[in-house]
């Protein structure tokens, strides 16, 4: 348990904790202080009942879109909670992947288990969407229909005996699973279904659940690929393809209480299929430019700063970069009334390898297109969180100014919770007062306690050591959340401060009390920049 306890935590370090949240500010810690995080861990482990009873997990959820009308419930778990789930789970994930269809067999091609020590992922690099898609399109190349279809909310749905069920028959151990089953409880609220959503212990868990759909749909030799809860089935008559459908649509109903999503579930010929594929372009002239946007989308963009050959890595990746026009196909989308999702976020995340003058230019084009690109709002404040303090003092003030009036305004894109939260994160280096009222006044009406989390720790980064002072006088009602940012903005407040954690010490738990040793240490490192 201790070398998974560990992955987990390095995992989270590295990559968060989730797809869909702004990263807790404990992830620094994790980072920092990783031994000792693991030995939180395996105290909570070796009695978690009582654990349990002590420190009841918190959990949050917000909205978070889904295109431009649709939207999901996604879950933030506490921090220690959140890693202590994962160790457990990934405790058991060479049973796991050993009970799935193996990879040579190329029907599975999410989240395939593979621990990578050095760059501390969990799932196989070489497998996934990118290879998803391209098997899809060779298997439609060689079939005359294709199946699309994908599952109907399906981490909400996922009951959880029937989990159990697969989790012990794949590892054998009572222990763990029951361990997760109290969890899921906790995080469902009480009920005895659903899975939190965004995070690498539900992908897992709910890879295992469906395996026993994909076997049956192997042992009927039915010729399927799949990524996550997307299937496509390729069939050599319009007739076959519905009997797929309907025993696909049987054995997910009548084995594991799910259904398919009826606007999304489509019999397709094989030309229909591959002039729709983004990994299809043979068909399309030279110069076209939906040939480019679909080139770039198969490219790999991937970049970890914390990789030996880091720099060497990143010249590489400016290297392949010169090779689209990144503006162009960006001003492209832009001009549409709705963008085409996975090339936009994808545009987005190159521009951080551009030189500063377009970057800084194409950010201030974003700011100005915040309607048509609503459905990845989060994606465009990730970007300015990385070259916020690089940017040109202009493009920068431009940057505060739209988001003060987006919050001052109450837009809907703001509203959203999930992207509320990413835009805290950018006020946080706005030093103008406008942007201390704004968010002193969000803090007191909403009832979000990451939200309130990440204001508390915005306010510290800007030394506003007498709104601070202030707010650590209602310490005792605060969320666990709140606390941990109070505690570690408590740093700016000199000898205040160091009396008032004193006074305090028995109030906080031992992830709290490691928050504030590590704070301290930075303090008297001479590090008094603030997270976030």
């Amino acid at each position: 348990m201790e070398n998974s306890f560990r992955r987990a935590v390095q995992n989270i370090a590295r990559y968060g904790d989730t797809d869909v949240f702004p990263f807790p500010v404990e992830n620094h810690v994790f980072f920092d202080k990783t031994e000792e995080v693991v030995k939180i861990l395996l105290k909570m482990h070796s009695d978690i009942s009582a654990s349990i009873v002590d420190s009841t997990p918190s959990i949050e959820g917000m909205l978070s879109p889904v295109g431009y009308t649709g939207f999901r419930w996604a879950t933030q778990i506490d921090p220690i909670w959140n890693a202590y789930f994962l160790g457990i789970v990934i405790s058991e994930g060479d049973n796991i992947e050993n009970a799935r269809l193996s990879i040579d067999k190329k029907n599975i091609f999410s989240y395939r288990y593979h621990w990578d020590d050095v760059n501390k992922t969990l799932f196989n690099k070489e497998i996934g969407w990118a290879q998803f898609q391209t098997e899809s399109v060779e298997r439609a190349r060689d079939s005359k229909y294709v199946l699309v279809c994908d599952i109907s909310d399906f981490y909400p749905r996922i009951y959880h005996h029937r989990l159990e069920n697969s989790l012990i028959n794949a590892t054998g151990n009572t222990h763990i699973s029951g361990n997760i089953m109290k969890l899921l409880m906790i995080f469902s609220g009480n009920v005895s279904y659903g899975l939190p959503v965004g995070g690498p212990a539900s992908r897992l868990l709910s890879e295992l659940l469906l395996n026993r759909v994909d076997r049956l749909l192997l042992t009927n030799r039915i010729d399927f690929c799949r990524f996550a809860d997307d299937y496509h089935i390729f069939a050599d008559s319009a007739e076959e393809a519905y009997r797929a459908l309907i025993f696909i649509s049987s054995k997910l109903h009548s084995n594991e209480g799910l259904l398919l999503q009826k606007a999304k579930t489509r019999i397709l010929s094989s030309e229909e299929f591959l002039g729709a594929s983004e990994f299809a372009i043979e068909n399309i002239p030279d110069g076209d430019e939906q040939k480019q946007g679909r080139a770039f989308l198969r490219l790999r963009l991937h970049f970890d700063p914390y990789s030996p050959t880091a720099d060497a890595d990143y010249e590489l990746l400016r290297d392949e970069i010169t090779k689209f026009d990144i503006v162009g196909m960006l001003g492209r989308e832009l001009k549409k009334s709705r963008i085409h999702q996975s090339l936009v976020r994808k545009l987005i995340g190159a521009l951080k390898l551009l030189s500063p003058v377009q970057r800084d230019a194409a950010i201030s084009s974003l700011m100005e297109n915040l309607v048509v690109l609503y459905p990845i709002f989060p994606s465009i404040m990730l970007l300015l969180k990385g070259c916020i303090e690089e940017m040109g003092a202009t493009s920068r003030e431009s940057v505060f100014i739209k988001l003060r009036e987006l919050i001052s305004t109450q837009s809907y894109i703001i509203t959203v919770p999930t992207h509320l939260a990413y835009s805290i994160r950018i006020l946080a280096y706005d030093k103008s007062e406008e942007a201390e009222e704004i968010l002193a006044s969000v803090y007191n009406s909403t009832e979000s306690p990451s939200i309130r989390r990440d204001i508390i720790l915005a306010m510290a980064k800007k030394k506003a050591d007498y709104w601070i002072s202030d707010v650590r006088k209602t310490f005792r009602t605060m969320s666990e959340a709140e606390r941990t940012a109070v505690l570690i903005s408590s740093y700016i407040l000199g000898d205040e401060g160091e009396h008032w954690r004193s006074s305090v010490k028995t109030l906080i738990s031992p992830m709290q009390k490691l928050v504030m040793q590590w704070a301290g240490e930075r303090k008297k490192a001479g590090n008094s920049e603030v997270p976030l």
